[in-house]
């Protein structure tokens, strides 16, 4: 017999759910003039509905380390017109000096979120070139906290506040770790200093929400785990325009989740990718936070109506769960606009193309079995030999064709030494098949040829 060693299992993967399952189309309502964000879970359906136009700036929760994670503040642009001008003034001898000559600003001066990352809001959009330069503060290597003195002009739903982002405390005892502020209207009446803390809820929240005007804090957001993409209007290149030259162009289209990766299928019929072929795409996976986002529809002008491009479609790649991989397919069905009579409606359509068991990895290189499969090719039966270092129960004994279809699965015990099992191929079609024998701690697999 000609044994094989697994010698490495640093990405050793099967797939348990190969085959693509039917379109299950689902819908989502922002609502007339698209008044709520619609966050969604393509695990389950689920979505849960926020108010778009309660909060003026957010606080990123997640914490340093994070691939997103800026110490970033965003500005809620579009639905509460909240615009953001840096003073270029020091706040600890500034704040609370302005006088209305500090209030005429220049709209193309103003800073503004970045929608391919949640990690860039307008209040971070200004950092210099020194990787220590957070935008509104800079990193201080003797507290390891961010020490902010900008001084910031936001103008919020017509009222103009002035803002000092005090510090970021990143690490310390529970309740600690957030940011620090003061704000005041621009005359300086109103005067008060606040905090957003990481805590519970908001510690497993992309962000905190705050009312400039009454100090609220807002949980608007389900938790990280329980979604995947949001609907939403959003801002995305800083310039005026649309229907109110004043203000930035409003963008109405889907983002998704932090640790989310979507590749951007185009020129292709959707049905035209499936579970056979899916992976040759993969390498289009992108972390931006837009790559879906608006432009897989179109107005048309003549009928007022909506057009969708048939021939795009997203391939969709949340972070692992419960040691398992799934890969979604999305395709956009309908959208009937936020304008009366229309409700903000998005129909579309998703279904998982795989679902891919991931393996603990042997790390240190060395051998944890040696496996043998024979005869091959076979016309009627495959014995399946595995000489295991160790005893491991709950092992996954798969048989997939080519294209990833599983022929046949079961479970199996493996103990200490040799374990020999015996497939039976005798109905497979001639071809070739791919024989898998994983569990939590290895796996071993290689091509059998059934020939009749």
């Amino acid at each position: 017999m000609n044994f094989k060693s697994t010698l490495s299992i640093l990405a050793v993967a099967i797939s348990l759910q190969a085959n693509a399952q039917s379109w299950v189309a689902d819908s989502v309502e922002m609502g007339a003039n698209y008044k709520d964000d619609i966050f969604y879970d393509l695990s389950n359906g689920n979505d849960y509905s926020a108010t778009a136009d309660n909060w003026d700036i957010a606080f990123q929760m997640t914490v340093f380390g994070d691939p997103m994670f800026n110490a970033t503040v965003r500005a809620n642009h579009i639905k509460r017109d909240v615009q953001v001008y840096s003073l270029h003034k020091q706040a600890s001898t500034s704040f609370g000096t302005l006088t209305a000559s500090d209030t005429v600003v220049t709209q193309s001066n103003q800073l503004v979120n970045i929608d391919t990352s949640w990690g860039t809001g307008a209040f971070t959009n200004n950092r210099g070139s020194n990787p220590f330069d957070y935008g509104w503060g800079a990193y201080n290597s003797t507290t390891h906290f961010l020490d902010g003195d900008s001084l910031y002009l936001v103008k919020a739903n017509g009222v103009f506040y002035q803002l000092w982002l005090k510090q970021y405390v990143s690490f310390g005892s529970p309740g600690s770790v957030g940011y620090k502020f003061r704000v005041a209207l621009w005359d300086g009446t109103g005067d008060r200093s606040d905090s957003v803390m990481r805590v519970s809820p908001y510690d497993d929240r992309l962000f905190a929400y705050y009312d400039l005007a009454t100090g609220t804090i807002i949980d608007r957001e389900p938790a990280r785990k329980n979604w995947h993409l949001l609907f939403k209007q959003y801002q995305k290149n800083g310039q005026p325009g649309g229907q109110n030259p004043n203000k930035l162009q409003a963008y109405t289209g889907v983002l998704v989740n932090d640790h989310v990766k979507v590749a951007k299928i185009t020129g292709v019929s959707p049905n035209n990718i499936n579970s056979g072929n899916y992976t040759s795409s993969l390498s289009a996976l992108s972390v931006e936070t837009n790559t879906i986002g608006d432009d897989w529809k179109t107005f048309n002008g003549g009928t007022f109506m909506y057009e969708l491009d048939t021939n795009t479609s997203f391939i969709i790649a949340p972070d692992t769960a419960g040691g398992k991989q799934t890969y979604y397919h999305l395709r956009f069905t309908r959208f009937d606009g936020g304008f009366a009579p229309n409700t903000g409606k998005v129909i579309f359509e998703t279904r998982v193309l795989g679902m891919i068991s991931v393996g603990v990895n042997d790390v240190t290189g060395v051998s944890k079995a040696q496996y043998s499969i024979y005869p091959n090719p076979s016309a009627t039966e495959v014995n399946i030999v595995v000489d295991a270092k160790e005893a491991v129960a709950n092992t996954m004994m798969v048989v997939t064709d080519i294209t990833g279809k599983v022929m046949q699965q079961s479970r199996v015990n493996i103990t200490k030494g040799l374990n020999a099992y015996k497939l039976d191929v005798a109905a497979y079609p001639a071809g070739t098949y791919i024989v898998t024998v994983a569990n939590s701690n290895w796996s071993v697999s290689d091509k059998v040829s059934v020939q009749h």
